[in-house]
């Protein structure tokens, strides 16, 4: 019965219609295969066909359209809550690989704005302002997502709408804080290539590179769960 072609053709069609990270949709799926056969048992031990049992079984569980529908919001706060706890484990990591760097290249952090540190790139005045009101949005985005996904669930209603656009916002205000500590890093190799350490300024550029890259992925995804919520 776990081979039945009608039950997971219709598991499929549920599959298709329902958007969001793909273990969570997976032990969704799973529940349901569990279920159609324990309902495609039942009828069966009552006396009916396996063909009709499993038809009937199907009908039971409904449209598989409005299957997907009903687990879109539990999806949606999930995949929000995955970006938002992944932003908040990695960010820091970014951020002292980015200050090992610094130090490494005797790029000098002292209590002065960071454009007046000595050694500092040329778009520094630009770049650090952008850089801190980037770091705020993610901040203040990522733990709104997890307190939005969290325990205030159990004393408030769920909004996966909002939950799925502050991760997106997190999630983006990632990428421009990645692109500006980038952008810093091409200023100072074209003006002053010889004063940066290689090996951590190149730690450093590998792992906003590849949290520009997952962020920015995570945050569009997190936009098309939301945009499948009503």
């Amino acid at each position: 019965m776990t081979g039945n072609p009608a039950v997971e053709a219709y598991l499929r069609a549920v599959a298709g219609s329902m958007p969001g990270p793909r273990l969570a949709r997976s032990d969704i799926l799973a529940e349901l295969r569990s279920g159609l056969l324990d309902a495609i048992g039942t009828r069966s031990a009552a006396g009916l066909t396996a063909d009709a049992a499993t038809e009937a079984a199907i009908a039971e569980f409904g449209d598989p359209r409005q299957v997907a529908d009903a687990f879109r919001p539990h999806l949606a706060m999930t995949q929000a809550r995955r970006t938002a706890l992944a932003l908040a484990a990695t960010g820091p990591l970014v951020g002292m690989l980015w200050a090992a760097a610094a130090l490494a290249s005797h790029i000098t952090l002292r209590h002065a704005p960071p454009w007046q540190w000595q050694g500092a790139p040329p778009l520094s005045p630009a770049g650090f302002p952008v850089i801190a009101a980037a770091i705020l949005i993610v901040i203040a985005s990522t733990l709104a997502t997890i307190a939005a996904t969290g325990r205030l669930t159990r004393w408030f209603p769920a909004c996966p709408r909002v939950a799925a656009a502050t991760a997106a916002i997190a999630g983006f205000g990632a990428v421009a804080t990645d692109l500006s500590m980038l952008a810093l890093l091409a200023s100072q190799l074209a003006s002053a290539p010889g004063t940066l350490d290689a090996l951590p300024v190149a730690a450093a550029a590998a792992a906003s590179l590849t949290r520009l890259t997952l962020s920015r992925q995570a945050a569009a995804r997190c936009l098309a769960t939301r945009a499948t919520l009503t």
